[in-house]
C-alpha cells in the first residue's frame, strides 16, 4: 500500500481510537451517592475578613537571635485586619520588619528556635524603635494560613524573635 494511503487511513483509525462511548447505565448518575462521593466539595469560603484571617489571633513572642518580649494579636476590621504589637521589647534596630509566617516555631536539630515552614510575607511596616505598642493594617486576605509573625533584621536577615498564633475563644 502507497504511504500516501496509508497516512489517511492512520490519521482516522487514531482519532476513533480516541473516541469512547459509555452507555447511560456505566456512567453514574450525578444523583447517586457514588457520583457524589467522589466529587470533591470546596472548602466554605470565608463569610467574613475575621474569618478569612482566623481571627482573633494572639501570641507572645519567644527569642531567637536577640532578646525579644511582648505579645502579637490579628483582628479583623472593615477594611481588613489589623496586627498589633503590645509591649514589645526588643534591641533597637532600625531595620527590623515584621513578617507572616506559614510555618509555626519549633527546634531544629541542634536545638534552634525556627519557622517549621519558610513561607513568609513582608506586611511592609518598619518596627519603630523602642518599647510600646504599634499597629500595622493588613489586606482583607491572607496569602496563607498564618501560624506565626517574626521580627526581623531585614538587612541580615536575621529572625530577632518568632510569636506562634492561636485563635482566641471567649
Amino acid at each position: 500500500m502507497p504511504v500516501g494511503r496509508i497516512l489517511p487511513v492512520a490519521a482516522v483509525a487514531l482519532t476513533l481510537a480516541g473516541c469512547t462511548y459509555a452507555t447511560p447505565a456505566a456512567v453514574p448518575d450525578a444523583q447517586t451517592p457514588e457520583a457524589s462521593a467522589s466529587i470533591p466539595r470546596p472548602s466554605p469560603t470565608p463569610t467574613s475578613v475575621a474569618e478569612s484571617w482566623g481571627a482573633p489571633l494572639s501570641g507572645r513572642f519567644i527569642s531567637q537571635a536577640a532578646r525579644t518580649s511582648g505579645s502579637v494579636s490579628i483582628t479583623g476590621t472593615a477594611a481588613g485586619a489589623t496586627l498589633t504589637l503590645e509591649g514589645v521589647s526588643i534591641t533597637s534596630d532600625p531595620g527590623l520588619k515584621v513578617m507572616l509566617n506559614e510555618g509555626a516555631l519549633s527546634k531544629d536539630p541542634s536545638g534552634n528556635m525556627v519557622v517549621e515552614d519558610p513561607k513568609s510575607v513582608d506586611i511592609g511596616a518598619q518596627l519603630k524603635p523602642g518599647p510600646g505598642s504599634q499597629s500595622f493594617q493588613l489586606p482583607p486576605f491572607p496569602p496563607f494560613t498564618v501560624r506565626s509573625v517574626t521580627i526581623v533584621d531585614w538587612q541580615t536577615h536575621v529572625a530577632y524573635g518568632t510569636a506562634d498564633l492561636t485563635s482566641i475563644t471567649g
